[in-house]
């Protein structure tokens, strides 16, 4: 880069002085860790955008070279193809030349560091372009960004080491500024991987309860939040948990409560070890809930609170691993506010999910709509695999409710496929198609699947071809002809997709190179999987590709070409 060069050339003695004081910093070792909701790149997105206020101070001319390059840039975001970023780091280049000493010039040169990082030129973007943006515009909004840039790139590229020790120059410089909250995080990941709770816990404190929250880092603390409060519940210790809870929701706590509670209890009440203490804090919960919302009154609002609440009291019982206190606490609730179908249908379902199949009948069948309890009747009869108890019930239901007959009938063809009984479902089907003509298309694929499933792959494909739904039945036909070993004909269907869907193509491409070798046609299975990783680089099917033609075949190529540093 011309422009990146003269300044190297004209401020030796700047970076010489810059580089002394970085020697002078203070060490400072921070090792933490939690999961993120929100990835490292997500936020990092929001640190490559200039303010408006700073587009406003740019003569139209430099307006309209930036905006080029960010045309090509979003473009690249889009697409992911080595071209587009190729063009996008040319255009910011461009810029650079004509207006380096412009307003804009430190975004351009991180832009074009970032661009090169999609690149696969790490190293350069570290070098040439984050460093020198810190550098030469050390003021710059982008400077605090690149910083963050720098370890964030050595995270990706594997260099553990060197990222964390970059972290730790972002926190030091730029403490005040969001991204030490993201060097905090992107910290965490890699103290996960190490499984130092202990830091963990330090700092998921920091950014709970020390650190502003901005529309930059609320996110960031939020997580913190939860997942301390997380830490808090697998001790059993409920009032730390929910003041970590209560710094991130000042209003709806006790459904934060319930919610994050909820898996802690059922590990704690797994283990013999632990299962006391993990009952006290289920009771512990149990108690908040219940006194967190207003006794249900004849008003419906309070009824329906009441009856919320109480679900969530009997969901934590359930996670406790007691379940004659889940029945009682039903059986209350159906004593205060009186029987309905949804609380009903819990409890059956309830009973059905501890295989007490006659206990969760009997409830199903109080429903005020029995057609519904019925139904669900005859979907406990599947679950204990009795299927003509649940025939009779849905062919009773399609009689008697033609309104819904569609409704039943394929159920009845559902509870068949279930146990393999795949001419049986078949046959309702086409019944169907018959019956509900204007979901034709739905009847043929039943159809076409049952038949797959059958092994009766001719038969498969006849129907598959009636269905409209490409690439998806075209996927399923190459499958049946490559289990009928018919090659050719799966070839033909393969790309097919890679020229007709834009989101397929490159599992069509994919499965083109796995077809191929079960053709022992070694060399165009190899120029199958290499063209996936030359077509479609930051797709998770060319890292397949370039994985099997590594093991496979011993031949190492480059996603898109680029060249890796």
């Amino acid at each position: 880069m011309l422009s990146i060069m003269h300044m190297q050339s004209t401020t030796n003695g700047e970076r010489r002085k810059r580089g002394k004081k970085m020697k002078n910093r203070t060490a400072i070792c921070i090792s933490f860790a939690f999961i993120m909701a929100f990835g490292g790149v997500a936020d990092a997105q929001r640190l490559d955008e200039m303010s408006l206020e700073r587009w406003g101070k740019l003569r139209e001319v430099e307006r309209y070279q930036l905006n080029i390059a960010e045309r090509f840039y979003k473009k690249g975001e889009s697409t992911n193809t080595n071209e587009d970023w190729k063009t996008a780091a040319a255009e910011y280049e461009k810029y650079l030349t004509l207006y380096e000493r412009s307003e804009a010039a430190p975004y351009a040169l991180m832009k074009w560091s970032l661009a090169q990082v999609k690149l696969r030129r790490q190293n350069t973007a570290i070098k040439e372009g984050f460093q020198s943006v810190i550098d030469y515009f050390p003021e710059s909004p982008e400077a605090a960004a690149s910083a963050y840039y720098i370890a964030n790139t050595y995270k990706s590229m594997g260099r553990v080491p060197d990222s964390k020790k970059a972290y730790q120059n972002v926190l030091n410089d730029f403490s005040k500024h969001a991204v030490a909250v993201y060097a905090i995080r992107d910290l965490s990941q890699i103290a996960a991987d190490e499984q130092d709770v202990e830091s963990q816990v330090k700092l998921w404190k920091r950014l709970t309860f020390d650190t502003t929250r901005t529309k930059l880092t609320r996110a960031v603390c939020v997580t913190a939040s939860n997942s301390l409060a997380g830490h808090y519940f697998r001790l059993g210790d409920f009032n730390q948990a929910k003041s970590a809870l209560e710094t991130s929701y000042k209003s709806n706590l006790p459904y934060y409560v319930y919610y994050y509670c909820r898996s802690p209890i059922s590990s704690l009440t797994g283990n013999d070890e632990t299962r006391e203490l993990g009952v006290k804090l289920s009771d512990t919960v149990t108690g908040f809930l219940a006194e967190s919302y207003p006794a249900a009154t004849a008003e419906e609002k309070d009824r329906a609170q009441y009856k919320q609440v109480s679900y969530w009291i009997i969901e934590v019982q359930g996670n406790s691993r007691r379940d004659q206190k889940v029945v009682d606490s039903y059986k209350q609730l159906i004593a205060k506010i009186g029987k309905d179908d949804e609380l009903l249908a819990r409890l059956g379902s309830f009973y059905v999910s501890r295989m007490l199949y006659e206990q969760g009948r009997s409830i199903f069948r109080q429903f005020e709509n029995k057609n519904e309890g019925l139904a669900l009747v005859a979907g406990s009869f599947r679950s204990e695999k009795k299927l003509a108890d649940a025939v009779n019930i849905y062919r009773q239901l399609a009689a008697s409710d033609r309104e819904n007959e569609v409704r039943w009938k394929g159920e009845e063809a559902a509870a068949y496929r279930e146990i393999g009984m795949y001419a049986e479902a078949i046959a309702i089907y086409r019944e169907l198609l018959k019956i509900d003509a204007g979901n034709t298309q739905q009847w043929l694929w039943s159809i076409a699947t049952a038949h797959h499933n059958a092994g009766q792959l001719k038969e498969a494909i006849g129907v598959y071809r009636q269905c409209e739904n490409f690439p998806e039945n075209y996927k399923q036909m190459a499958s049946c002809h490559r289990s009928l070993k018919e090659y050719r004909e799966a070839l033909v269907l393969y790309n097919q997709i890679v020229g007709g869907s834009e989101s397929q193509a490159p599992w069509a491409q994919l499965q083109i190179g796995y077809t191929y070798e079960q053709m022992n046609a070694k060399e165009p299975a190899i120029k199958a999987f290499q063209s996936v990783c030359k077509r479609w680089p930051k797709n998770s099917y060319a890292s397949a590709a370039h994985a099997h033609l590594q093991d496979k075949y011993k031949i190492s190529v480059t996603l898109g070409g680029a060249k890796d540093e």
